[in-house]
């Protein structure tokens, strides 16, 4: 992870002076902070620990790096072109003209890394370095590089790989979905949804660059959901991606299903801050409350089912085709709520519980059966689709209010439905909240939203290496 640091970050301060004792003889950095208005510092960070760092100054339009510095035994992981890719992209932002640099004649190794992110020659000053001539570089803003992400999607039953170029434009998606293949089963079979993420992967690839018109060597990184999710279908994809990065030479960066789901919102409209995101899905019901790209703090999540899964089950107990959520969605429409169900967990917590309403579901058609009375499919449809977008309004609704938050997002399979988009439509405009969800082919299980959200990961430097592995439950963060 890169952060920015300031003279109150004591504790990391401490630790890249104990990490490299010869840069940092010579100056104390809070002085360094506190003397001189224009110096920066970016720092690596792995398990909170400093492996590497640039400082550099900041002045006007220009910046000039100072120090660039990456632990040995952290050298040749990409933390380096992590460190700069980051430095560029802050440059570029903040619309600065160019960054310059030093460094010394001998060291090719830093001279190739610099020349590869568009620095030029542009004066040499003779024995700068004692003996050694000093390069002085340069590099002009107007050619920064597009960054294009490669993002892999296996955590459930669908195949798919994206090209997503910047985090925002979508350049390619192919998508196997396995839909029809586990319909027969009633729900999705994990050992069966494996065996068909392997048999069709490498087709996938395949067809998914060719429709970009793009090779290997044009991606910049490749990124991976790498849980949660189902722990063989993960593994598929994980794998894939570490052969790819390993072939090709490529960062390889792991990226949380959810957060995903999140950026997929960011292919329609860039997110704007600070936000509430409702997360619905098969396996998530989660409020996530983000402060800026890729800050994630989990306000309250299911206590048991998710909202996906319980339409599915509340779908197999009135005896609808699976998926059962886009048809109880459907069937919502046409009735009237004239069941009486109970709203699970009506506290003031941000947590959710749907279990208890499917069992309450469960409970009606089995005695309405017994005294041989037929269920209304319509009127109660619509009865449960109702508590369900009261439980999740009320508390959404809440933490926008508690948060001081004006920008709400849907994210996950769910959002696609249209009982629930249309609830939340009508009360943001009453709150005068900005309200965004992601199209149909953004809101189900895609790689697009994985490469979206992998493009902010890799500007946040985060990176895996070869021993990456995929994990059925991994907390967003």
């Amino acid at each position: 992870m890169i952060i920015n640091i300031t003279n109150k970050d004591l504790e990391i301060i401490k630790d890249l002076e104990e990490k490299f004792p010869d840069v940092f003889l010579k100056f104390d950095i809070t002085h360094d902070f506190q003397n001189n208005p224009y110096t920066r510092y970016l720092v690596y960070l792995i398990d909170s620990k400093v492996v590497g760092f640039i400082n550099y100054n900041d002045i006007y339009d220009r910046v000039e790096i100072i120090n660039f510095n990456v632990l040995e035994f952290f050298q040749n992981k990409h933390i380096g072109s992590s460190l700069l890719q980051r430095l560029i992209e802050l440059t570029k932002k903040n619309n600065m003209k160019n960054i310059t640099l030093e460094v010394r004649s001998d060291n090719e190794k830093a001279i190739y890394l610099y020349k590869k992110y568009g620095f030029k020659s542009v004066s040499i000053r003779k024995n700068y370095y004692n003996d050694i001539d000093g390069i002085l570089m340069e590099k002009e803003l107007m050619d920064v590089k597009d960054i294009y992400i490669l993002g892999i999607e296996s955590s459930c039953d669908e195949t798919s790989f994206s090209i997503v170029k910047n985090g925002v434009v979508e350049i390619s998606t192919v998508i196997s979905s396995q839909i029809d293949i586990h319909k027969q089963y009633g729900g999705v079979v994990p050992e069966i949804a494996s065996r068909a993420h392997i048999k069709n992967i490498t087709f996938v690839i395949e067809e998914c660059l060719e429709k970009a018109n793009m090779t290997m060597d044009e991606i910049t990184a490749i990124a991976v959901a790498n849980g949660p999710g189902l722990i063989g279908s993960l593994l598929v994809g994980v794998e894939a991606a570490k052969t790819l990065a390993f072939i090709y030479n490529k960062p390889l960066i792991p990226v949380h299903h959810i957060a995903g789901h999140i950026y997929a919102n960011n292919l329609v409209k860039r997110l704007e801050f600070p936000l509430i995101s409702l997360v619905i899905s098969g396996g998530h019901t989660e409020l996530i409350y983000m402060e800026k790209d890729y800050s994630f703090e989990k306000l309250g999540g299911t206590l048991d089912d998710a909202v996906g899964e319980c339409y599915d089950k509340v779908g197999r107990v009135i005896d609808v085709p699976y998926p059962g959520g886009p048809i109880i969605d459907r069937l919502a429409y046409d009735g009237k709520p004239t069941y009486e169900l109970p709203i699970p967990l009506n506290d003031n917590s941000y947590n959710f519980s749907f279990s208890g309403l499917k069992s309450a579901v469960i409970n009606l058609v089995h005695n309405k059966e017994q005294r041989g009375n037929e269920i209304n499919k319509e009127n109660l449809a619509c009865s449960f689709q109702n508590v369900v977008i009261e439980t999740l309004t009320k508390k959404t609704m809440k933490a926008l209010k508690e948060y001081n938050v004006k920008n709400l997002i849907l994210a996950g399979g769910v959002a696609a439905n249209k009982g629930i988009r249309n609830r939340f439509q009508k009360l943001c405009e009453e709150e005068n909240i900005n309200y965004t969800f992601p199209s149909i082919k953004y809101a189900t299980d895609n790689a697009a939203m994985i490469a979206s959200a992998g493009y902010y990961a890799y500007l946040d430097g985060r990176r895996a290496d070869l021993s990456l592995n995929s994990t059925s439950s991994l907390e967003l963060k």
